[in-house]
């Protein structure tokens, strides 16, 4: 067997990746780095408490083995924490635009134009969050933005439950696992309309007085790779606007699972 064979065998698939097991201390680690915010950007362990719901020794471990990486500075009496010089590195070498934000530019901006409302791209990053890897702020006085970058559970919102409507059943166990029963029964029927519409409604799931439009990008054989949403001020977005900008969400997904 040559090497090529071998490489490619050894490689995990989509579905793979989002149905193993996370390993629990990379997701504890992650959860410390995405604590600090451009608001606040240096905390303490009580507000790093706050933030992860990590024990203290858990994460007096964290911390210190991320120092040693460079990922968390530490300083003061009493201590102090912020991002360490490496995250720059990390920061140096992603690229903002995923190739699936190029296929999708045209889409999103007549999604934009037509509808005059917030739009974003949603793309899975785990078994259990997406991602938003692009997003168009609304022109309107009164608009929503969350920024690229911020994630989201699946289970949370418009833009989170089409594609995890579209997920083998193995998968979404696994992303709802951690939810109640009465939870996972009112998420079902919402995955049923995402399967029965092709497109979800959802209000002030993620941001207190607004409405979600989403709807899945799937890839040829039904995977879900992305998520296309509208979003925006209650207020606006109802009626005839509402019904418009299902239909023209809906008509954007197609489109760039079409160019897929």
């Amino acid at each position: 067997m040559c090497m090529a064979e071998l490489y490619s065998k050894s490689q995990p698939t989509t579905s793979q990746i989002l149905s193993d097991s996370s390993v629990r201390s990379v997701e504890r680690a992650i959860e410390v780095l995405f604590s600090f915010t451009q608001q606040e950007p240096v905390l303490d362990i009580p507000a790093l408490q706050q933030r992860t719901g990590l024990s203290r020794p858990t994460l007096y471990r964290l911390l210190r083995t991320l120092e040693t990486r460079g990922l968390i500075y530490s300083f003061g009496n009493p201590l102090r924490f912020q991002l360490g010089a490496r995250t720059g590195l990390l920061a140096s070498t992603w690229t903002p635009a995923p190739p699936l934000v190029t296929l999708a530019a045209g889409p999103l901006e007549q999604l934009w134009r037509s509808t005059q409302q917030t739009v974003a791209l949603m793309m899975p990053v785990s078994a259990t969050h997406r991602m938003c890897v692009f997003e168009r702020k609304s022109p309107q006085a009164l608009s929503f933005s969350r920024g690229v970058g911020y994630t989201e559970p699946l289970h949370n919102g418009a833009g989170g439950k089409v594609i995890l409507a579209h997920l083998t059943p193995d998968q979404r166990r696994q992303s709802l696992s951690q939810l109640s029963r009465h939870a996972r029964d009112l998420i079902a029927r919402d995955l049923q309309t995402v399967l029965q519409d092709g497109v979800l409604v959802t209000h002030a799931e993620v941001m207190a007085g607004t409405v979600a439009v989403a709807s899945p990008v799937l890839t040829k054989s039904g995977q879900p790779v992305a998520a296309v949403c509208v979003f925006g001020a209650e207020m606006r977005l109802r009626g005839a606007a509402l019904h418009s900008s299902r239909s023209q969400t809906a008509n954007a997904a197609c489109d760039i699972s079409t160019r897929l």
